[in-house]
């Protein structure tokens, strides 16, 4: 996903807007007005609605349909990391362990059995007899050697969570080298990495410590197989070195063999995606979908909602906020008008802003952001309710601490950043800038769409009024905004973070120093150590006490500006069952069903 807005609900825009005047006050009557017509538009929706389906005439109707949270961006699991791609990811593919339907915990899934060494280092894998791809193949233990391998030789921003297996971060930073010198250095030997092949269905993993949450790891994206032969026609190997890159065309249909509940059946541009159930897959008796087609409203989120309204789709997945704020506004005016289909409930995730930490921006130009001090006054200076009451509207609640609160039941939180404007004045004068004075002008960027120029007007001010500092706000396309952030060419900017695995590490790992979802090059060795150290940690009080120190450095020095934690937002319709309402907001698709 992309970085730090992976897996972010609002990161896709309603309706492409400029940066709003600095002066112009948000507008929270914007969706009513919207809201307002929709009685019209249905009119106009109903008429055409088949043609909102997206299928050709001669395919049968599908028996579940929904609106991801965009389209899709990539189906290769070693690039996976937008929500709407990790969603689809999870019904077409199925690592060693997978995911509970309920209770989203790790579960054995392409593994039939798995043997763990007392000292948990060592895991055997015992792959089911009946587990198949989509080509009819049987799932062998080769698959996951091609892919983890393939993982390590061409790294996305998952690979770091191979590292936990013996000897995978070794041969990865060699293999980088072999390439850059392939005339100078001899190609590593994958036989150091602890990944072996016993028999055609049996895999033995052995980790550098014991990891706790492993399992969780092996059902997320990067650890999914790969059908080798399939990727074959795609495969381009460098004269030289002998590396093997594929071209995308690869996860396209029919090229595309996956071992999950269901097969690639189509993948429209911008239209639909339909998956039909893998009758290869060996708990094909508990898919309850045959065909599910995931409908695409590109760049409209009122569009979205419309269709919805139509029953032109079951479940909306990511409800725009906006609509979903006036949703529920309504219920509230009005009872008799309250959504019982409306789901709002805390997330998985954080929105903050995030501070570029090198000494020097990209034009030579020294950062005041790169002390400490400076930006523990601009974190100390912002009253977040204003933003919740006038902007968010979901009852979100403010976020004083980067790891959600709440989110794992038995980590201690430490102590968050406190509102206190005149230790944030202090701070600002012993840094240089009494007053604000002689602070250089600078940009706040945030990409456009949702409601983060709202969000940036009211932080703006704040620091106006409250340090003397004065920021021109820069709103930018969302594409450009990704890559800008990742290349830290901002001075401060929106970001947010969603966990991916039921791990604190989710969370403290992006700030880890060799990180690379890092977009603010913080960096802190004893961040590092005490993240290390809670790694090979065996026991889970002690281990979750060193992450909470390791999250308190990083409120000290405030890489980050935590501003309030996200809520999900879905409409799902009264027939339909096997959706999970967690924060996590991962769906199992397999297990949806839709009784009209």
């Amino acid at each position: 996903m992309q970085r730090s807005n992976r897996r972010s609900p609002d990161s896709s825009p309603w309706m492409p807007q400029p940066p709003p005047h600095p002066q112009q006050a948000p507008d929270p009557c914007r969706p009513m007005m919207r809201l307002a017509i929709i009685p019209l538009g249905l009119l106009a929706l109903l008429a055409v609605a088949m043609g909102w389906l997206g299928r050709r005439i001669d395919e049968p109707p599908a028996d579940f349909r929904f609106i991801n949270s965009g389209d899709i961006r990539t189906l290769d699991p070693q690039s996976m990391s937008w929500n709407q791609d990790i969603r689809i990811g999870y019904a077409i593919y199925e690592g060693l362990y997978t995911l509970h339907p309920q209770t989203l915990k790790a579960i054995p899934g392409t593994a039939e059995r798995i043997d763990i060494s007392n000292d948990k280092t060592i895991y055997t894998f015992h792959i089911r007899r009946n587990a198949g791809w989509t080509d009819g193949r049987p799932v062998l233990a080769r698959d996951f050697v091609f892919a983890w391998r393939r993982m390590l030789e061409h790294p996305g921003d998952y690979t770091y969570l191979l590292d936990y297996i013996k000897g995978a971060e070794a041969y990865r930073a060699a293999y980088a080298r072999f390439l850059e010198r392939p005339a100078e250095l001899p190609r590593p030997d994958f036989a150091s990495v602890g990944i072996e092949v016993l028999d055609e269905r049996t895999l033995r993993v052995s980790l550098n410590h014991p990891v706790t949450f492993f399992p969780d790891l092996l059902a997320f994206p990067p650890y999914f197989p790969l059908h080798q032969e399939a990727m074959k026609p795609f495969e381009q190997v460098d004269p030289v070195t002998g590396h093997r890159t594929y071209d995308m065309r690869f996860m396209r249909p029919p090229h595309l063999q996956t071992n999950g509940p269901y097969r690639l059946a189509a993948w429209d541009f911008k239209r639909r995606v339909r998956l039909v159930a893998n009758e290869h897959y060996w708990d094909r008796a508990n898919v309850r979908s045959p065909i599910i087609d995931m409908i695409v409203v590109e760049d409209n989120k009122l569009g979205e909602f419309l269709r919805y309204e139509a029953g032109v789709v079951d479940w909306v997945a990511d409800l725009a906020a906006d609509i979903a704020a006036e949703l529920l506004a309504q219920g509230r005016r009005d009872p008799s008008r309250r959504r019982q289909d409306l789901h709002i409930h805390p997330a998985f995730g954080t929105y903050f802003y995030t501070f570029n930490c090198l000494p020097r921006f990209k034009d030579g130009r020294p950062n005041p952001f790169s002390d400490p001090r400076v930006r523990r006054a601009f974190a100390m200076a912002i009253d977040r309710r204003p933003i919740i009451q006038n902007v968010t509207r979901l009852d979100e609640q403010p976020a004083y601490h980067y790891v959600p609160l709440r989110s794992f039941p038995d980590y201690p939180p430490p102590r968050g950043i406190p509102q206190d404007l005149e230790e944030a004045r202090r701070l600002l004068a012993e840094a240089g800038y009494p007053g604000g004075k002689g602070f250089p002008r600078l940009k706040l960027t945030f990409n456009t769409g949702f409601n983060h120029g709202d969000v940036a007007q009211i932080i703006r001010r704040q620091w106006r009024d409250g340090l003397g500092v004065e920021l021109e706000l820069e709103g930018v396309e969302s594409g450009e905004f990704s890559q800008r952030l990742h290349n830290v060419e901002y001075a401060v900017a929106r970001a947010s973070w969603y966990g991916d695995y039921d791990d604190v590490s989710t969370f403290t790992d992006k700030y880890l120093s060799t990180s690379d979802n890092n977009d603010s090059k913080w960096a802190n060795t004893d961040y590092d150590r005490l993240c290390a150290r809670a790694a090979r940690e065996p026991d889970p009080a002690a281990r979750l006490a060193l992450l909470s120190q390791a999250e308190q450095i990083l409120l000290e020095e405030c890489p980050i500006l935590p501003i309030y934690y996200y809520v999900n937002r879905s409409l799902q319709k009264p027939y339909v069952t096997g959706i999970a309402h967690s924060p996590r907001n991962l769906v199992m698709l397999k297990a949806v069903f839709a009784q009209r």
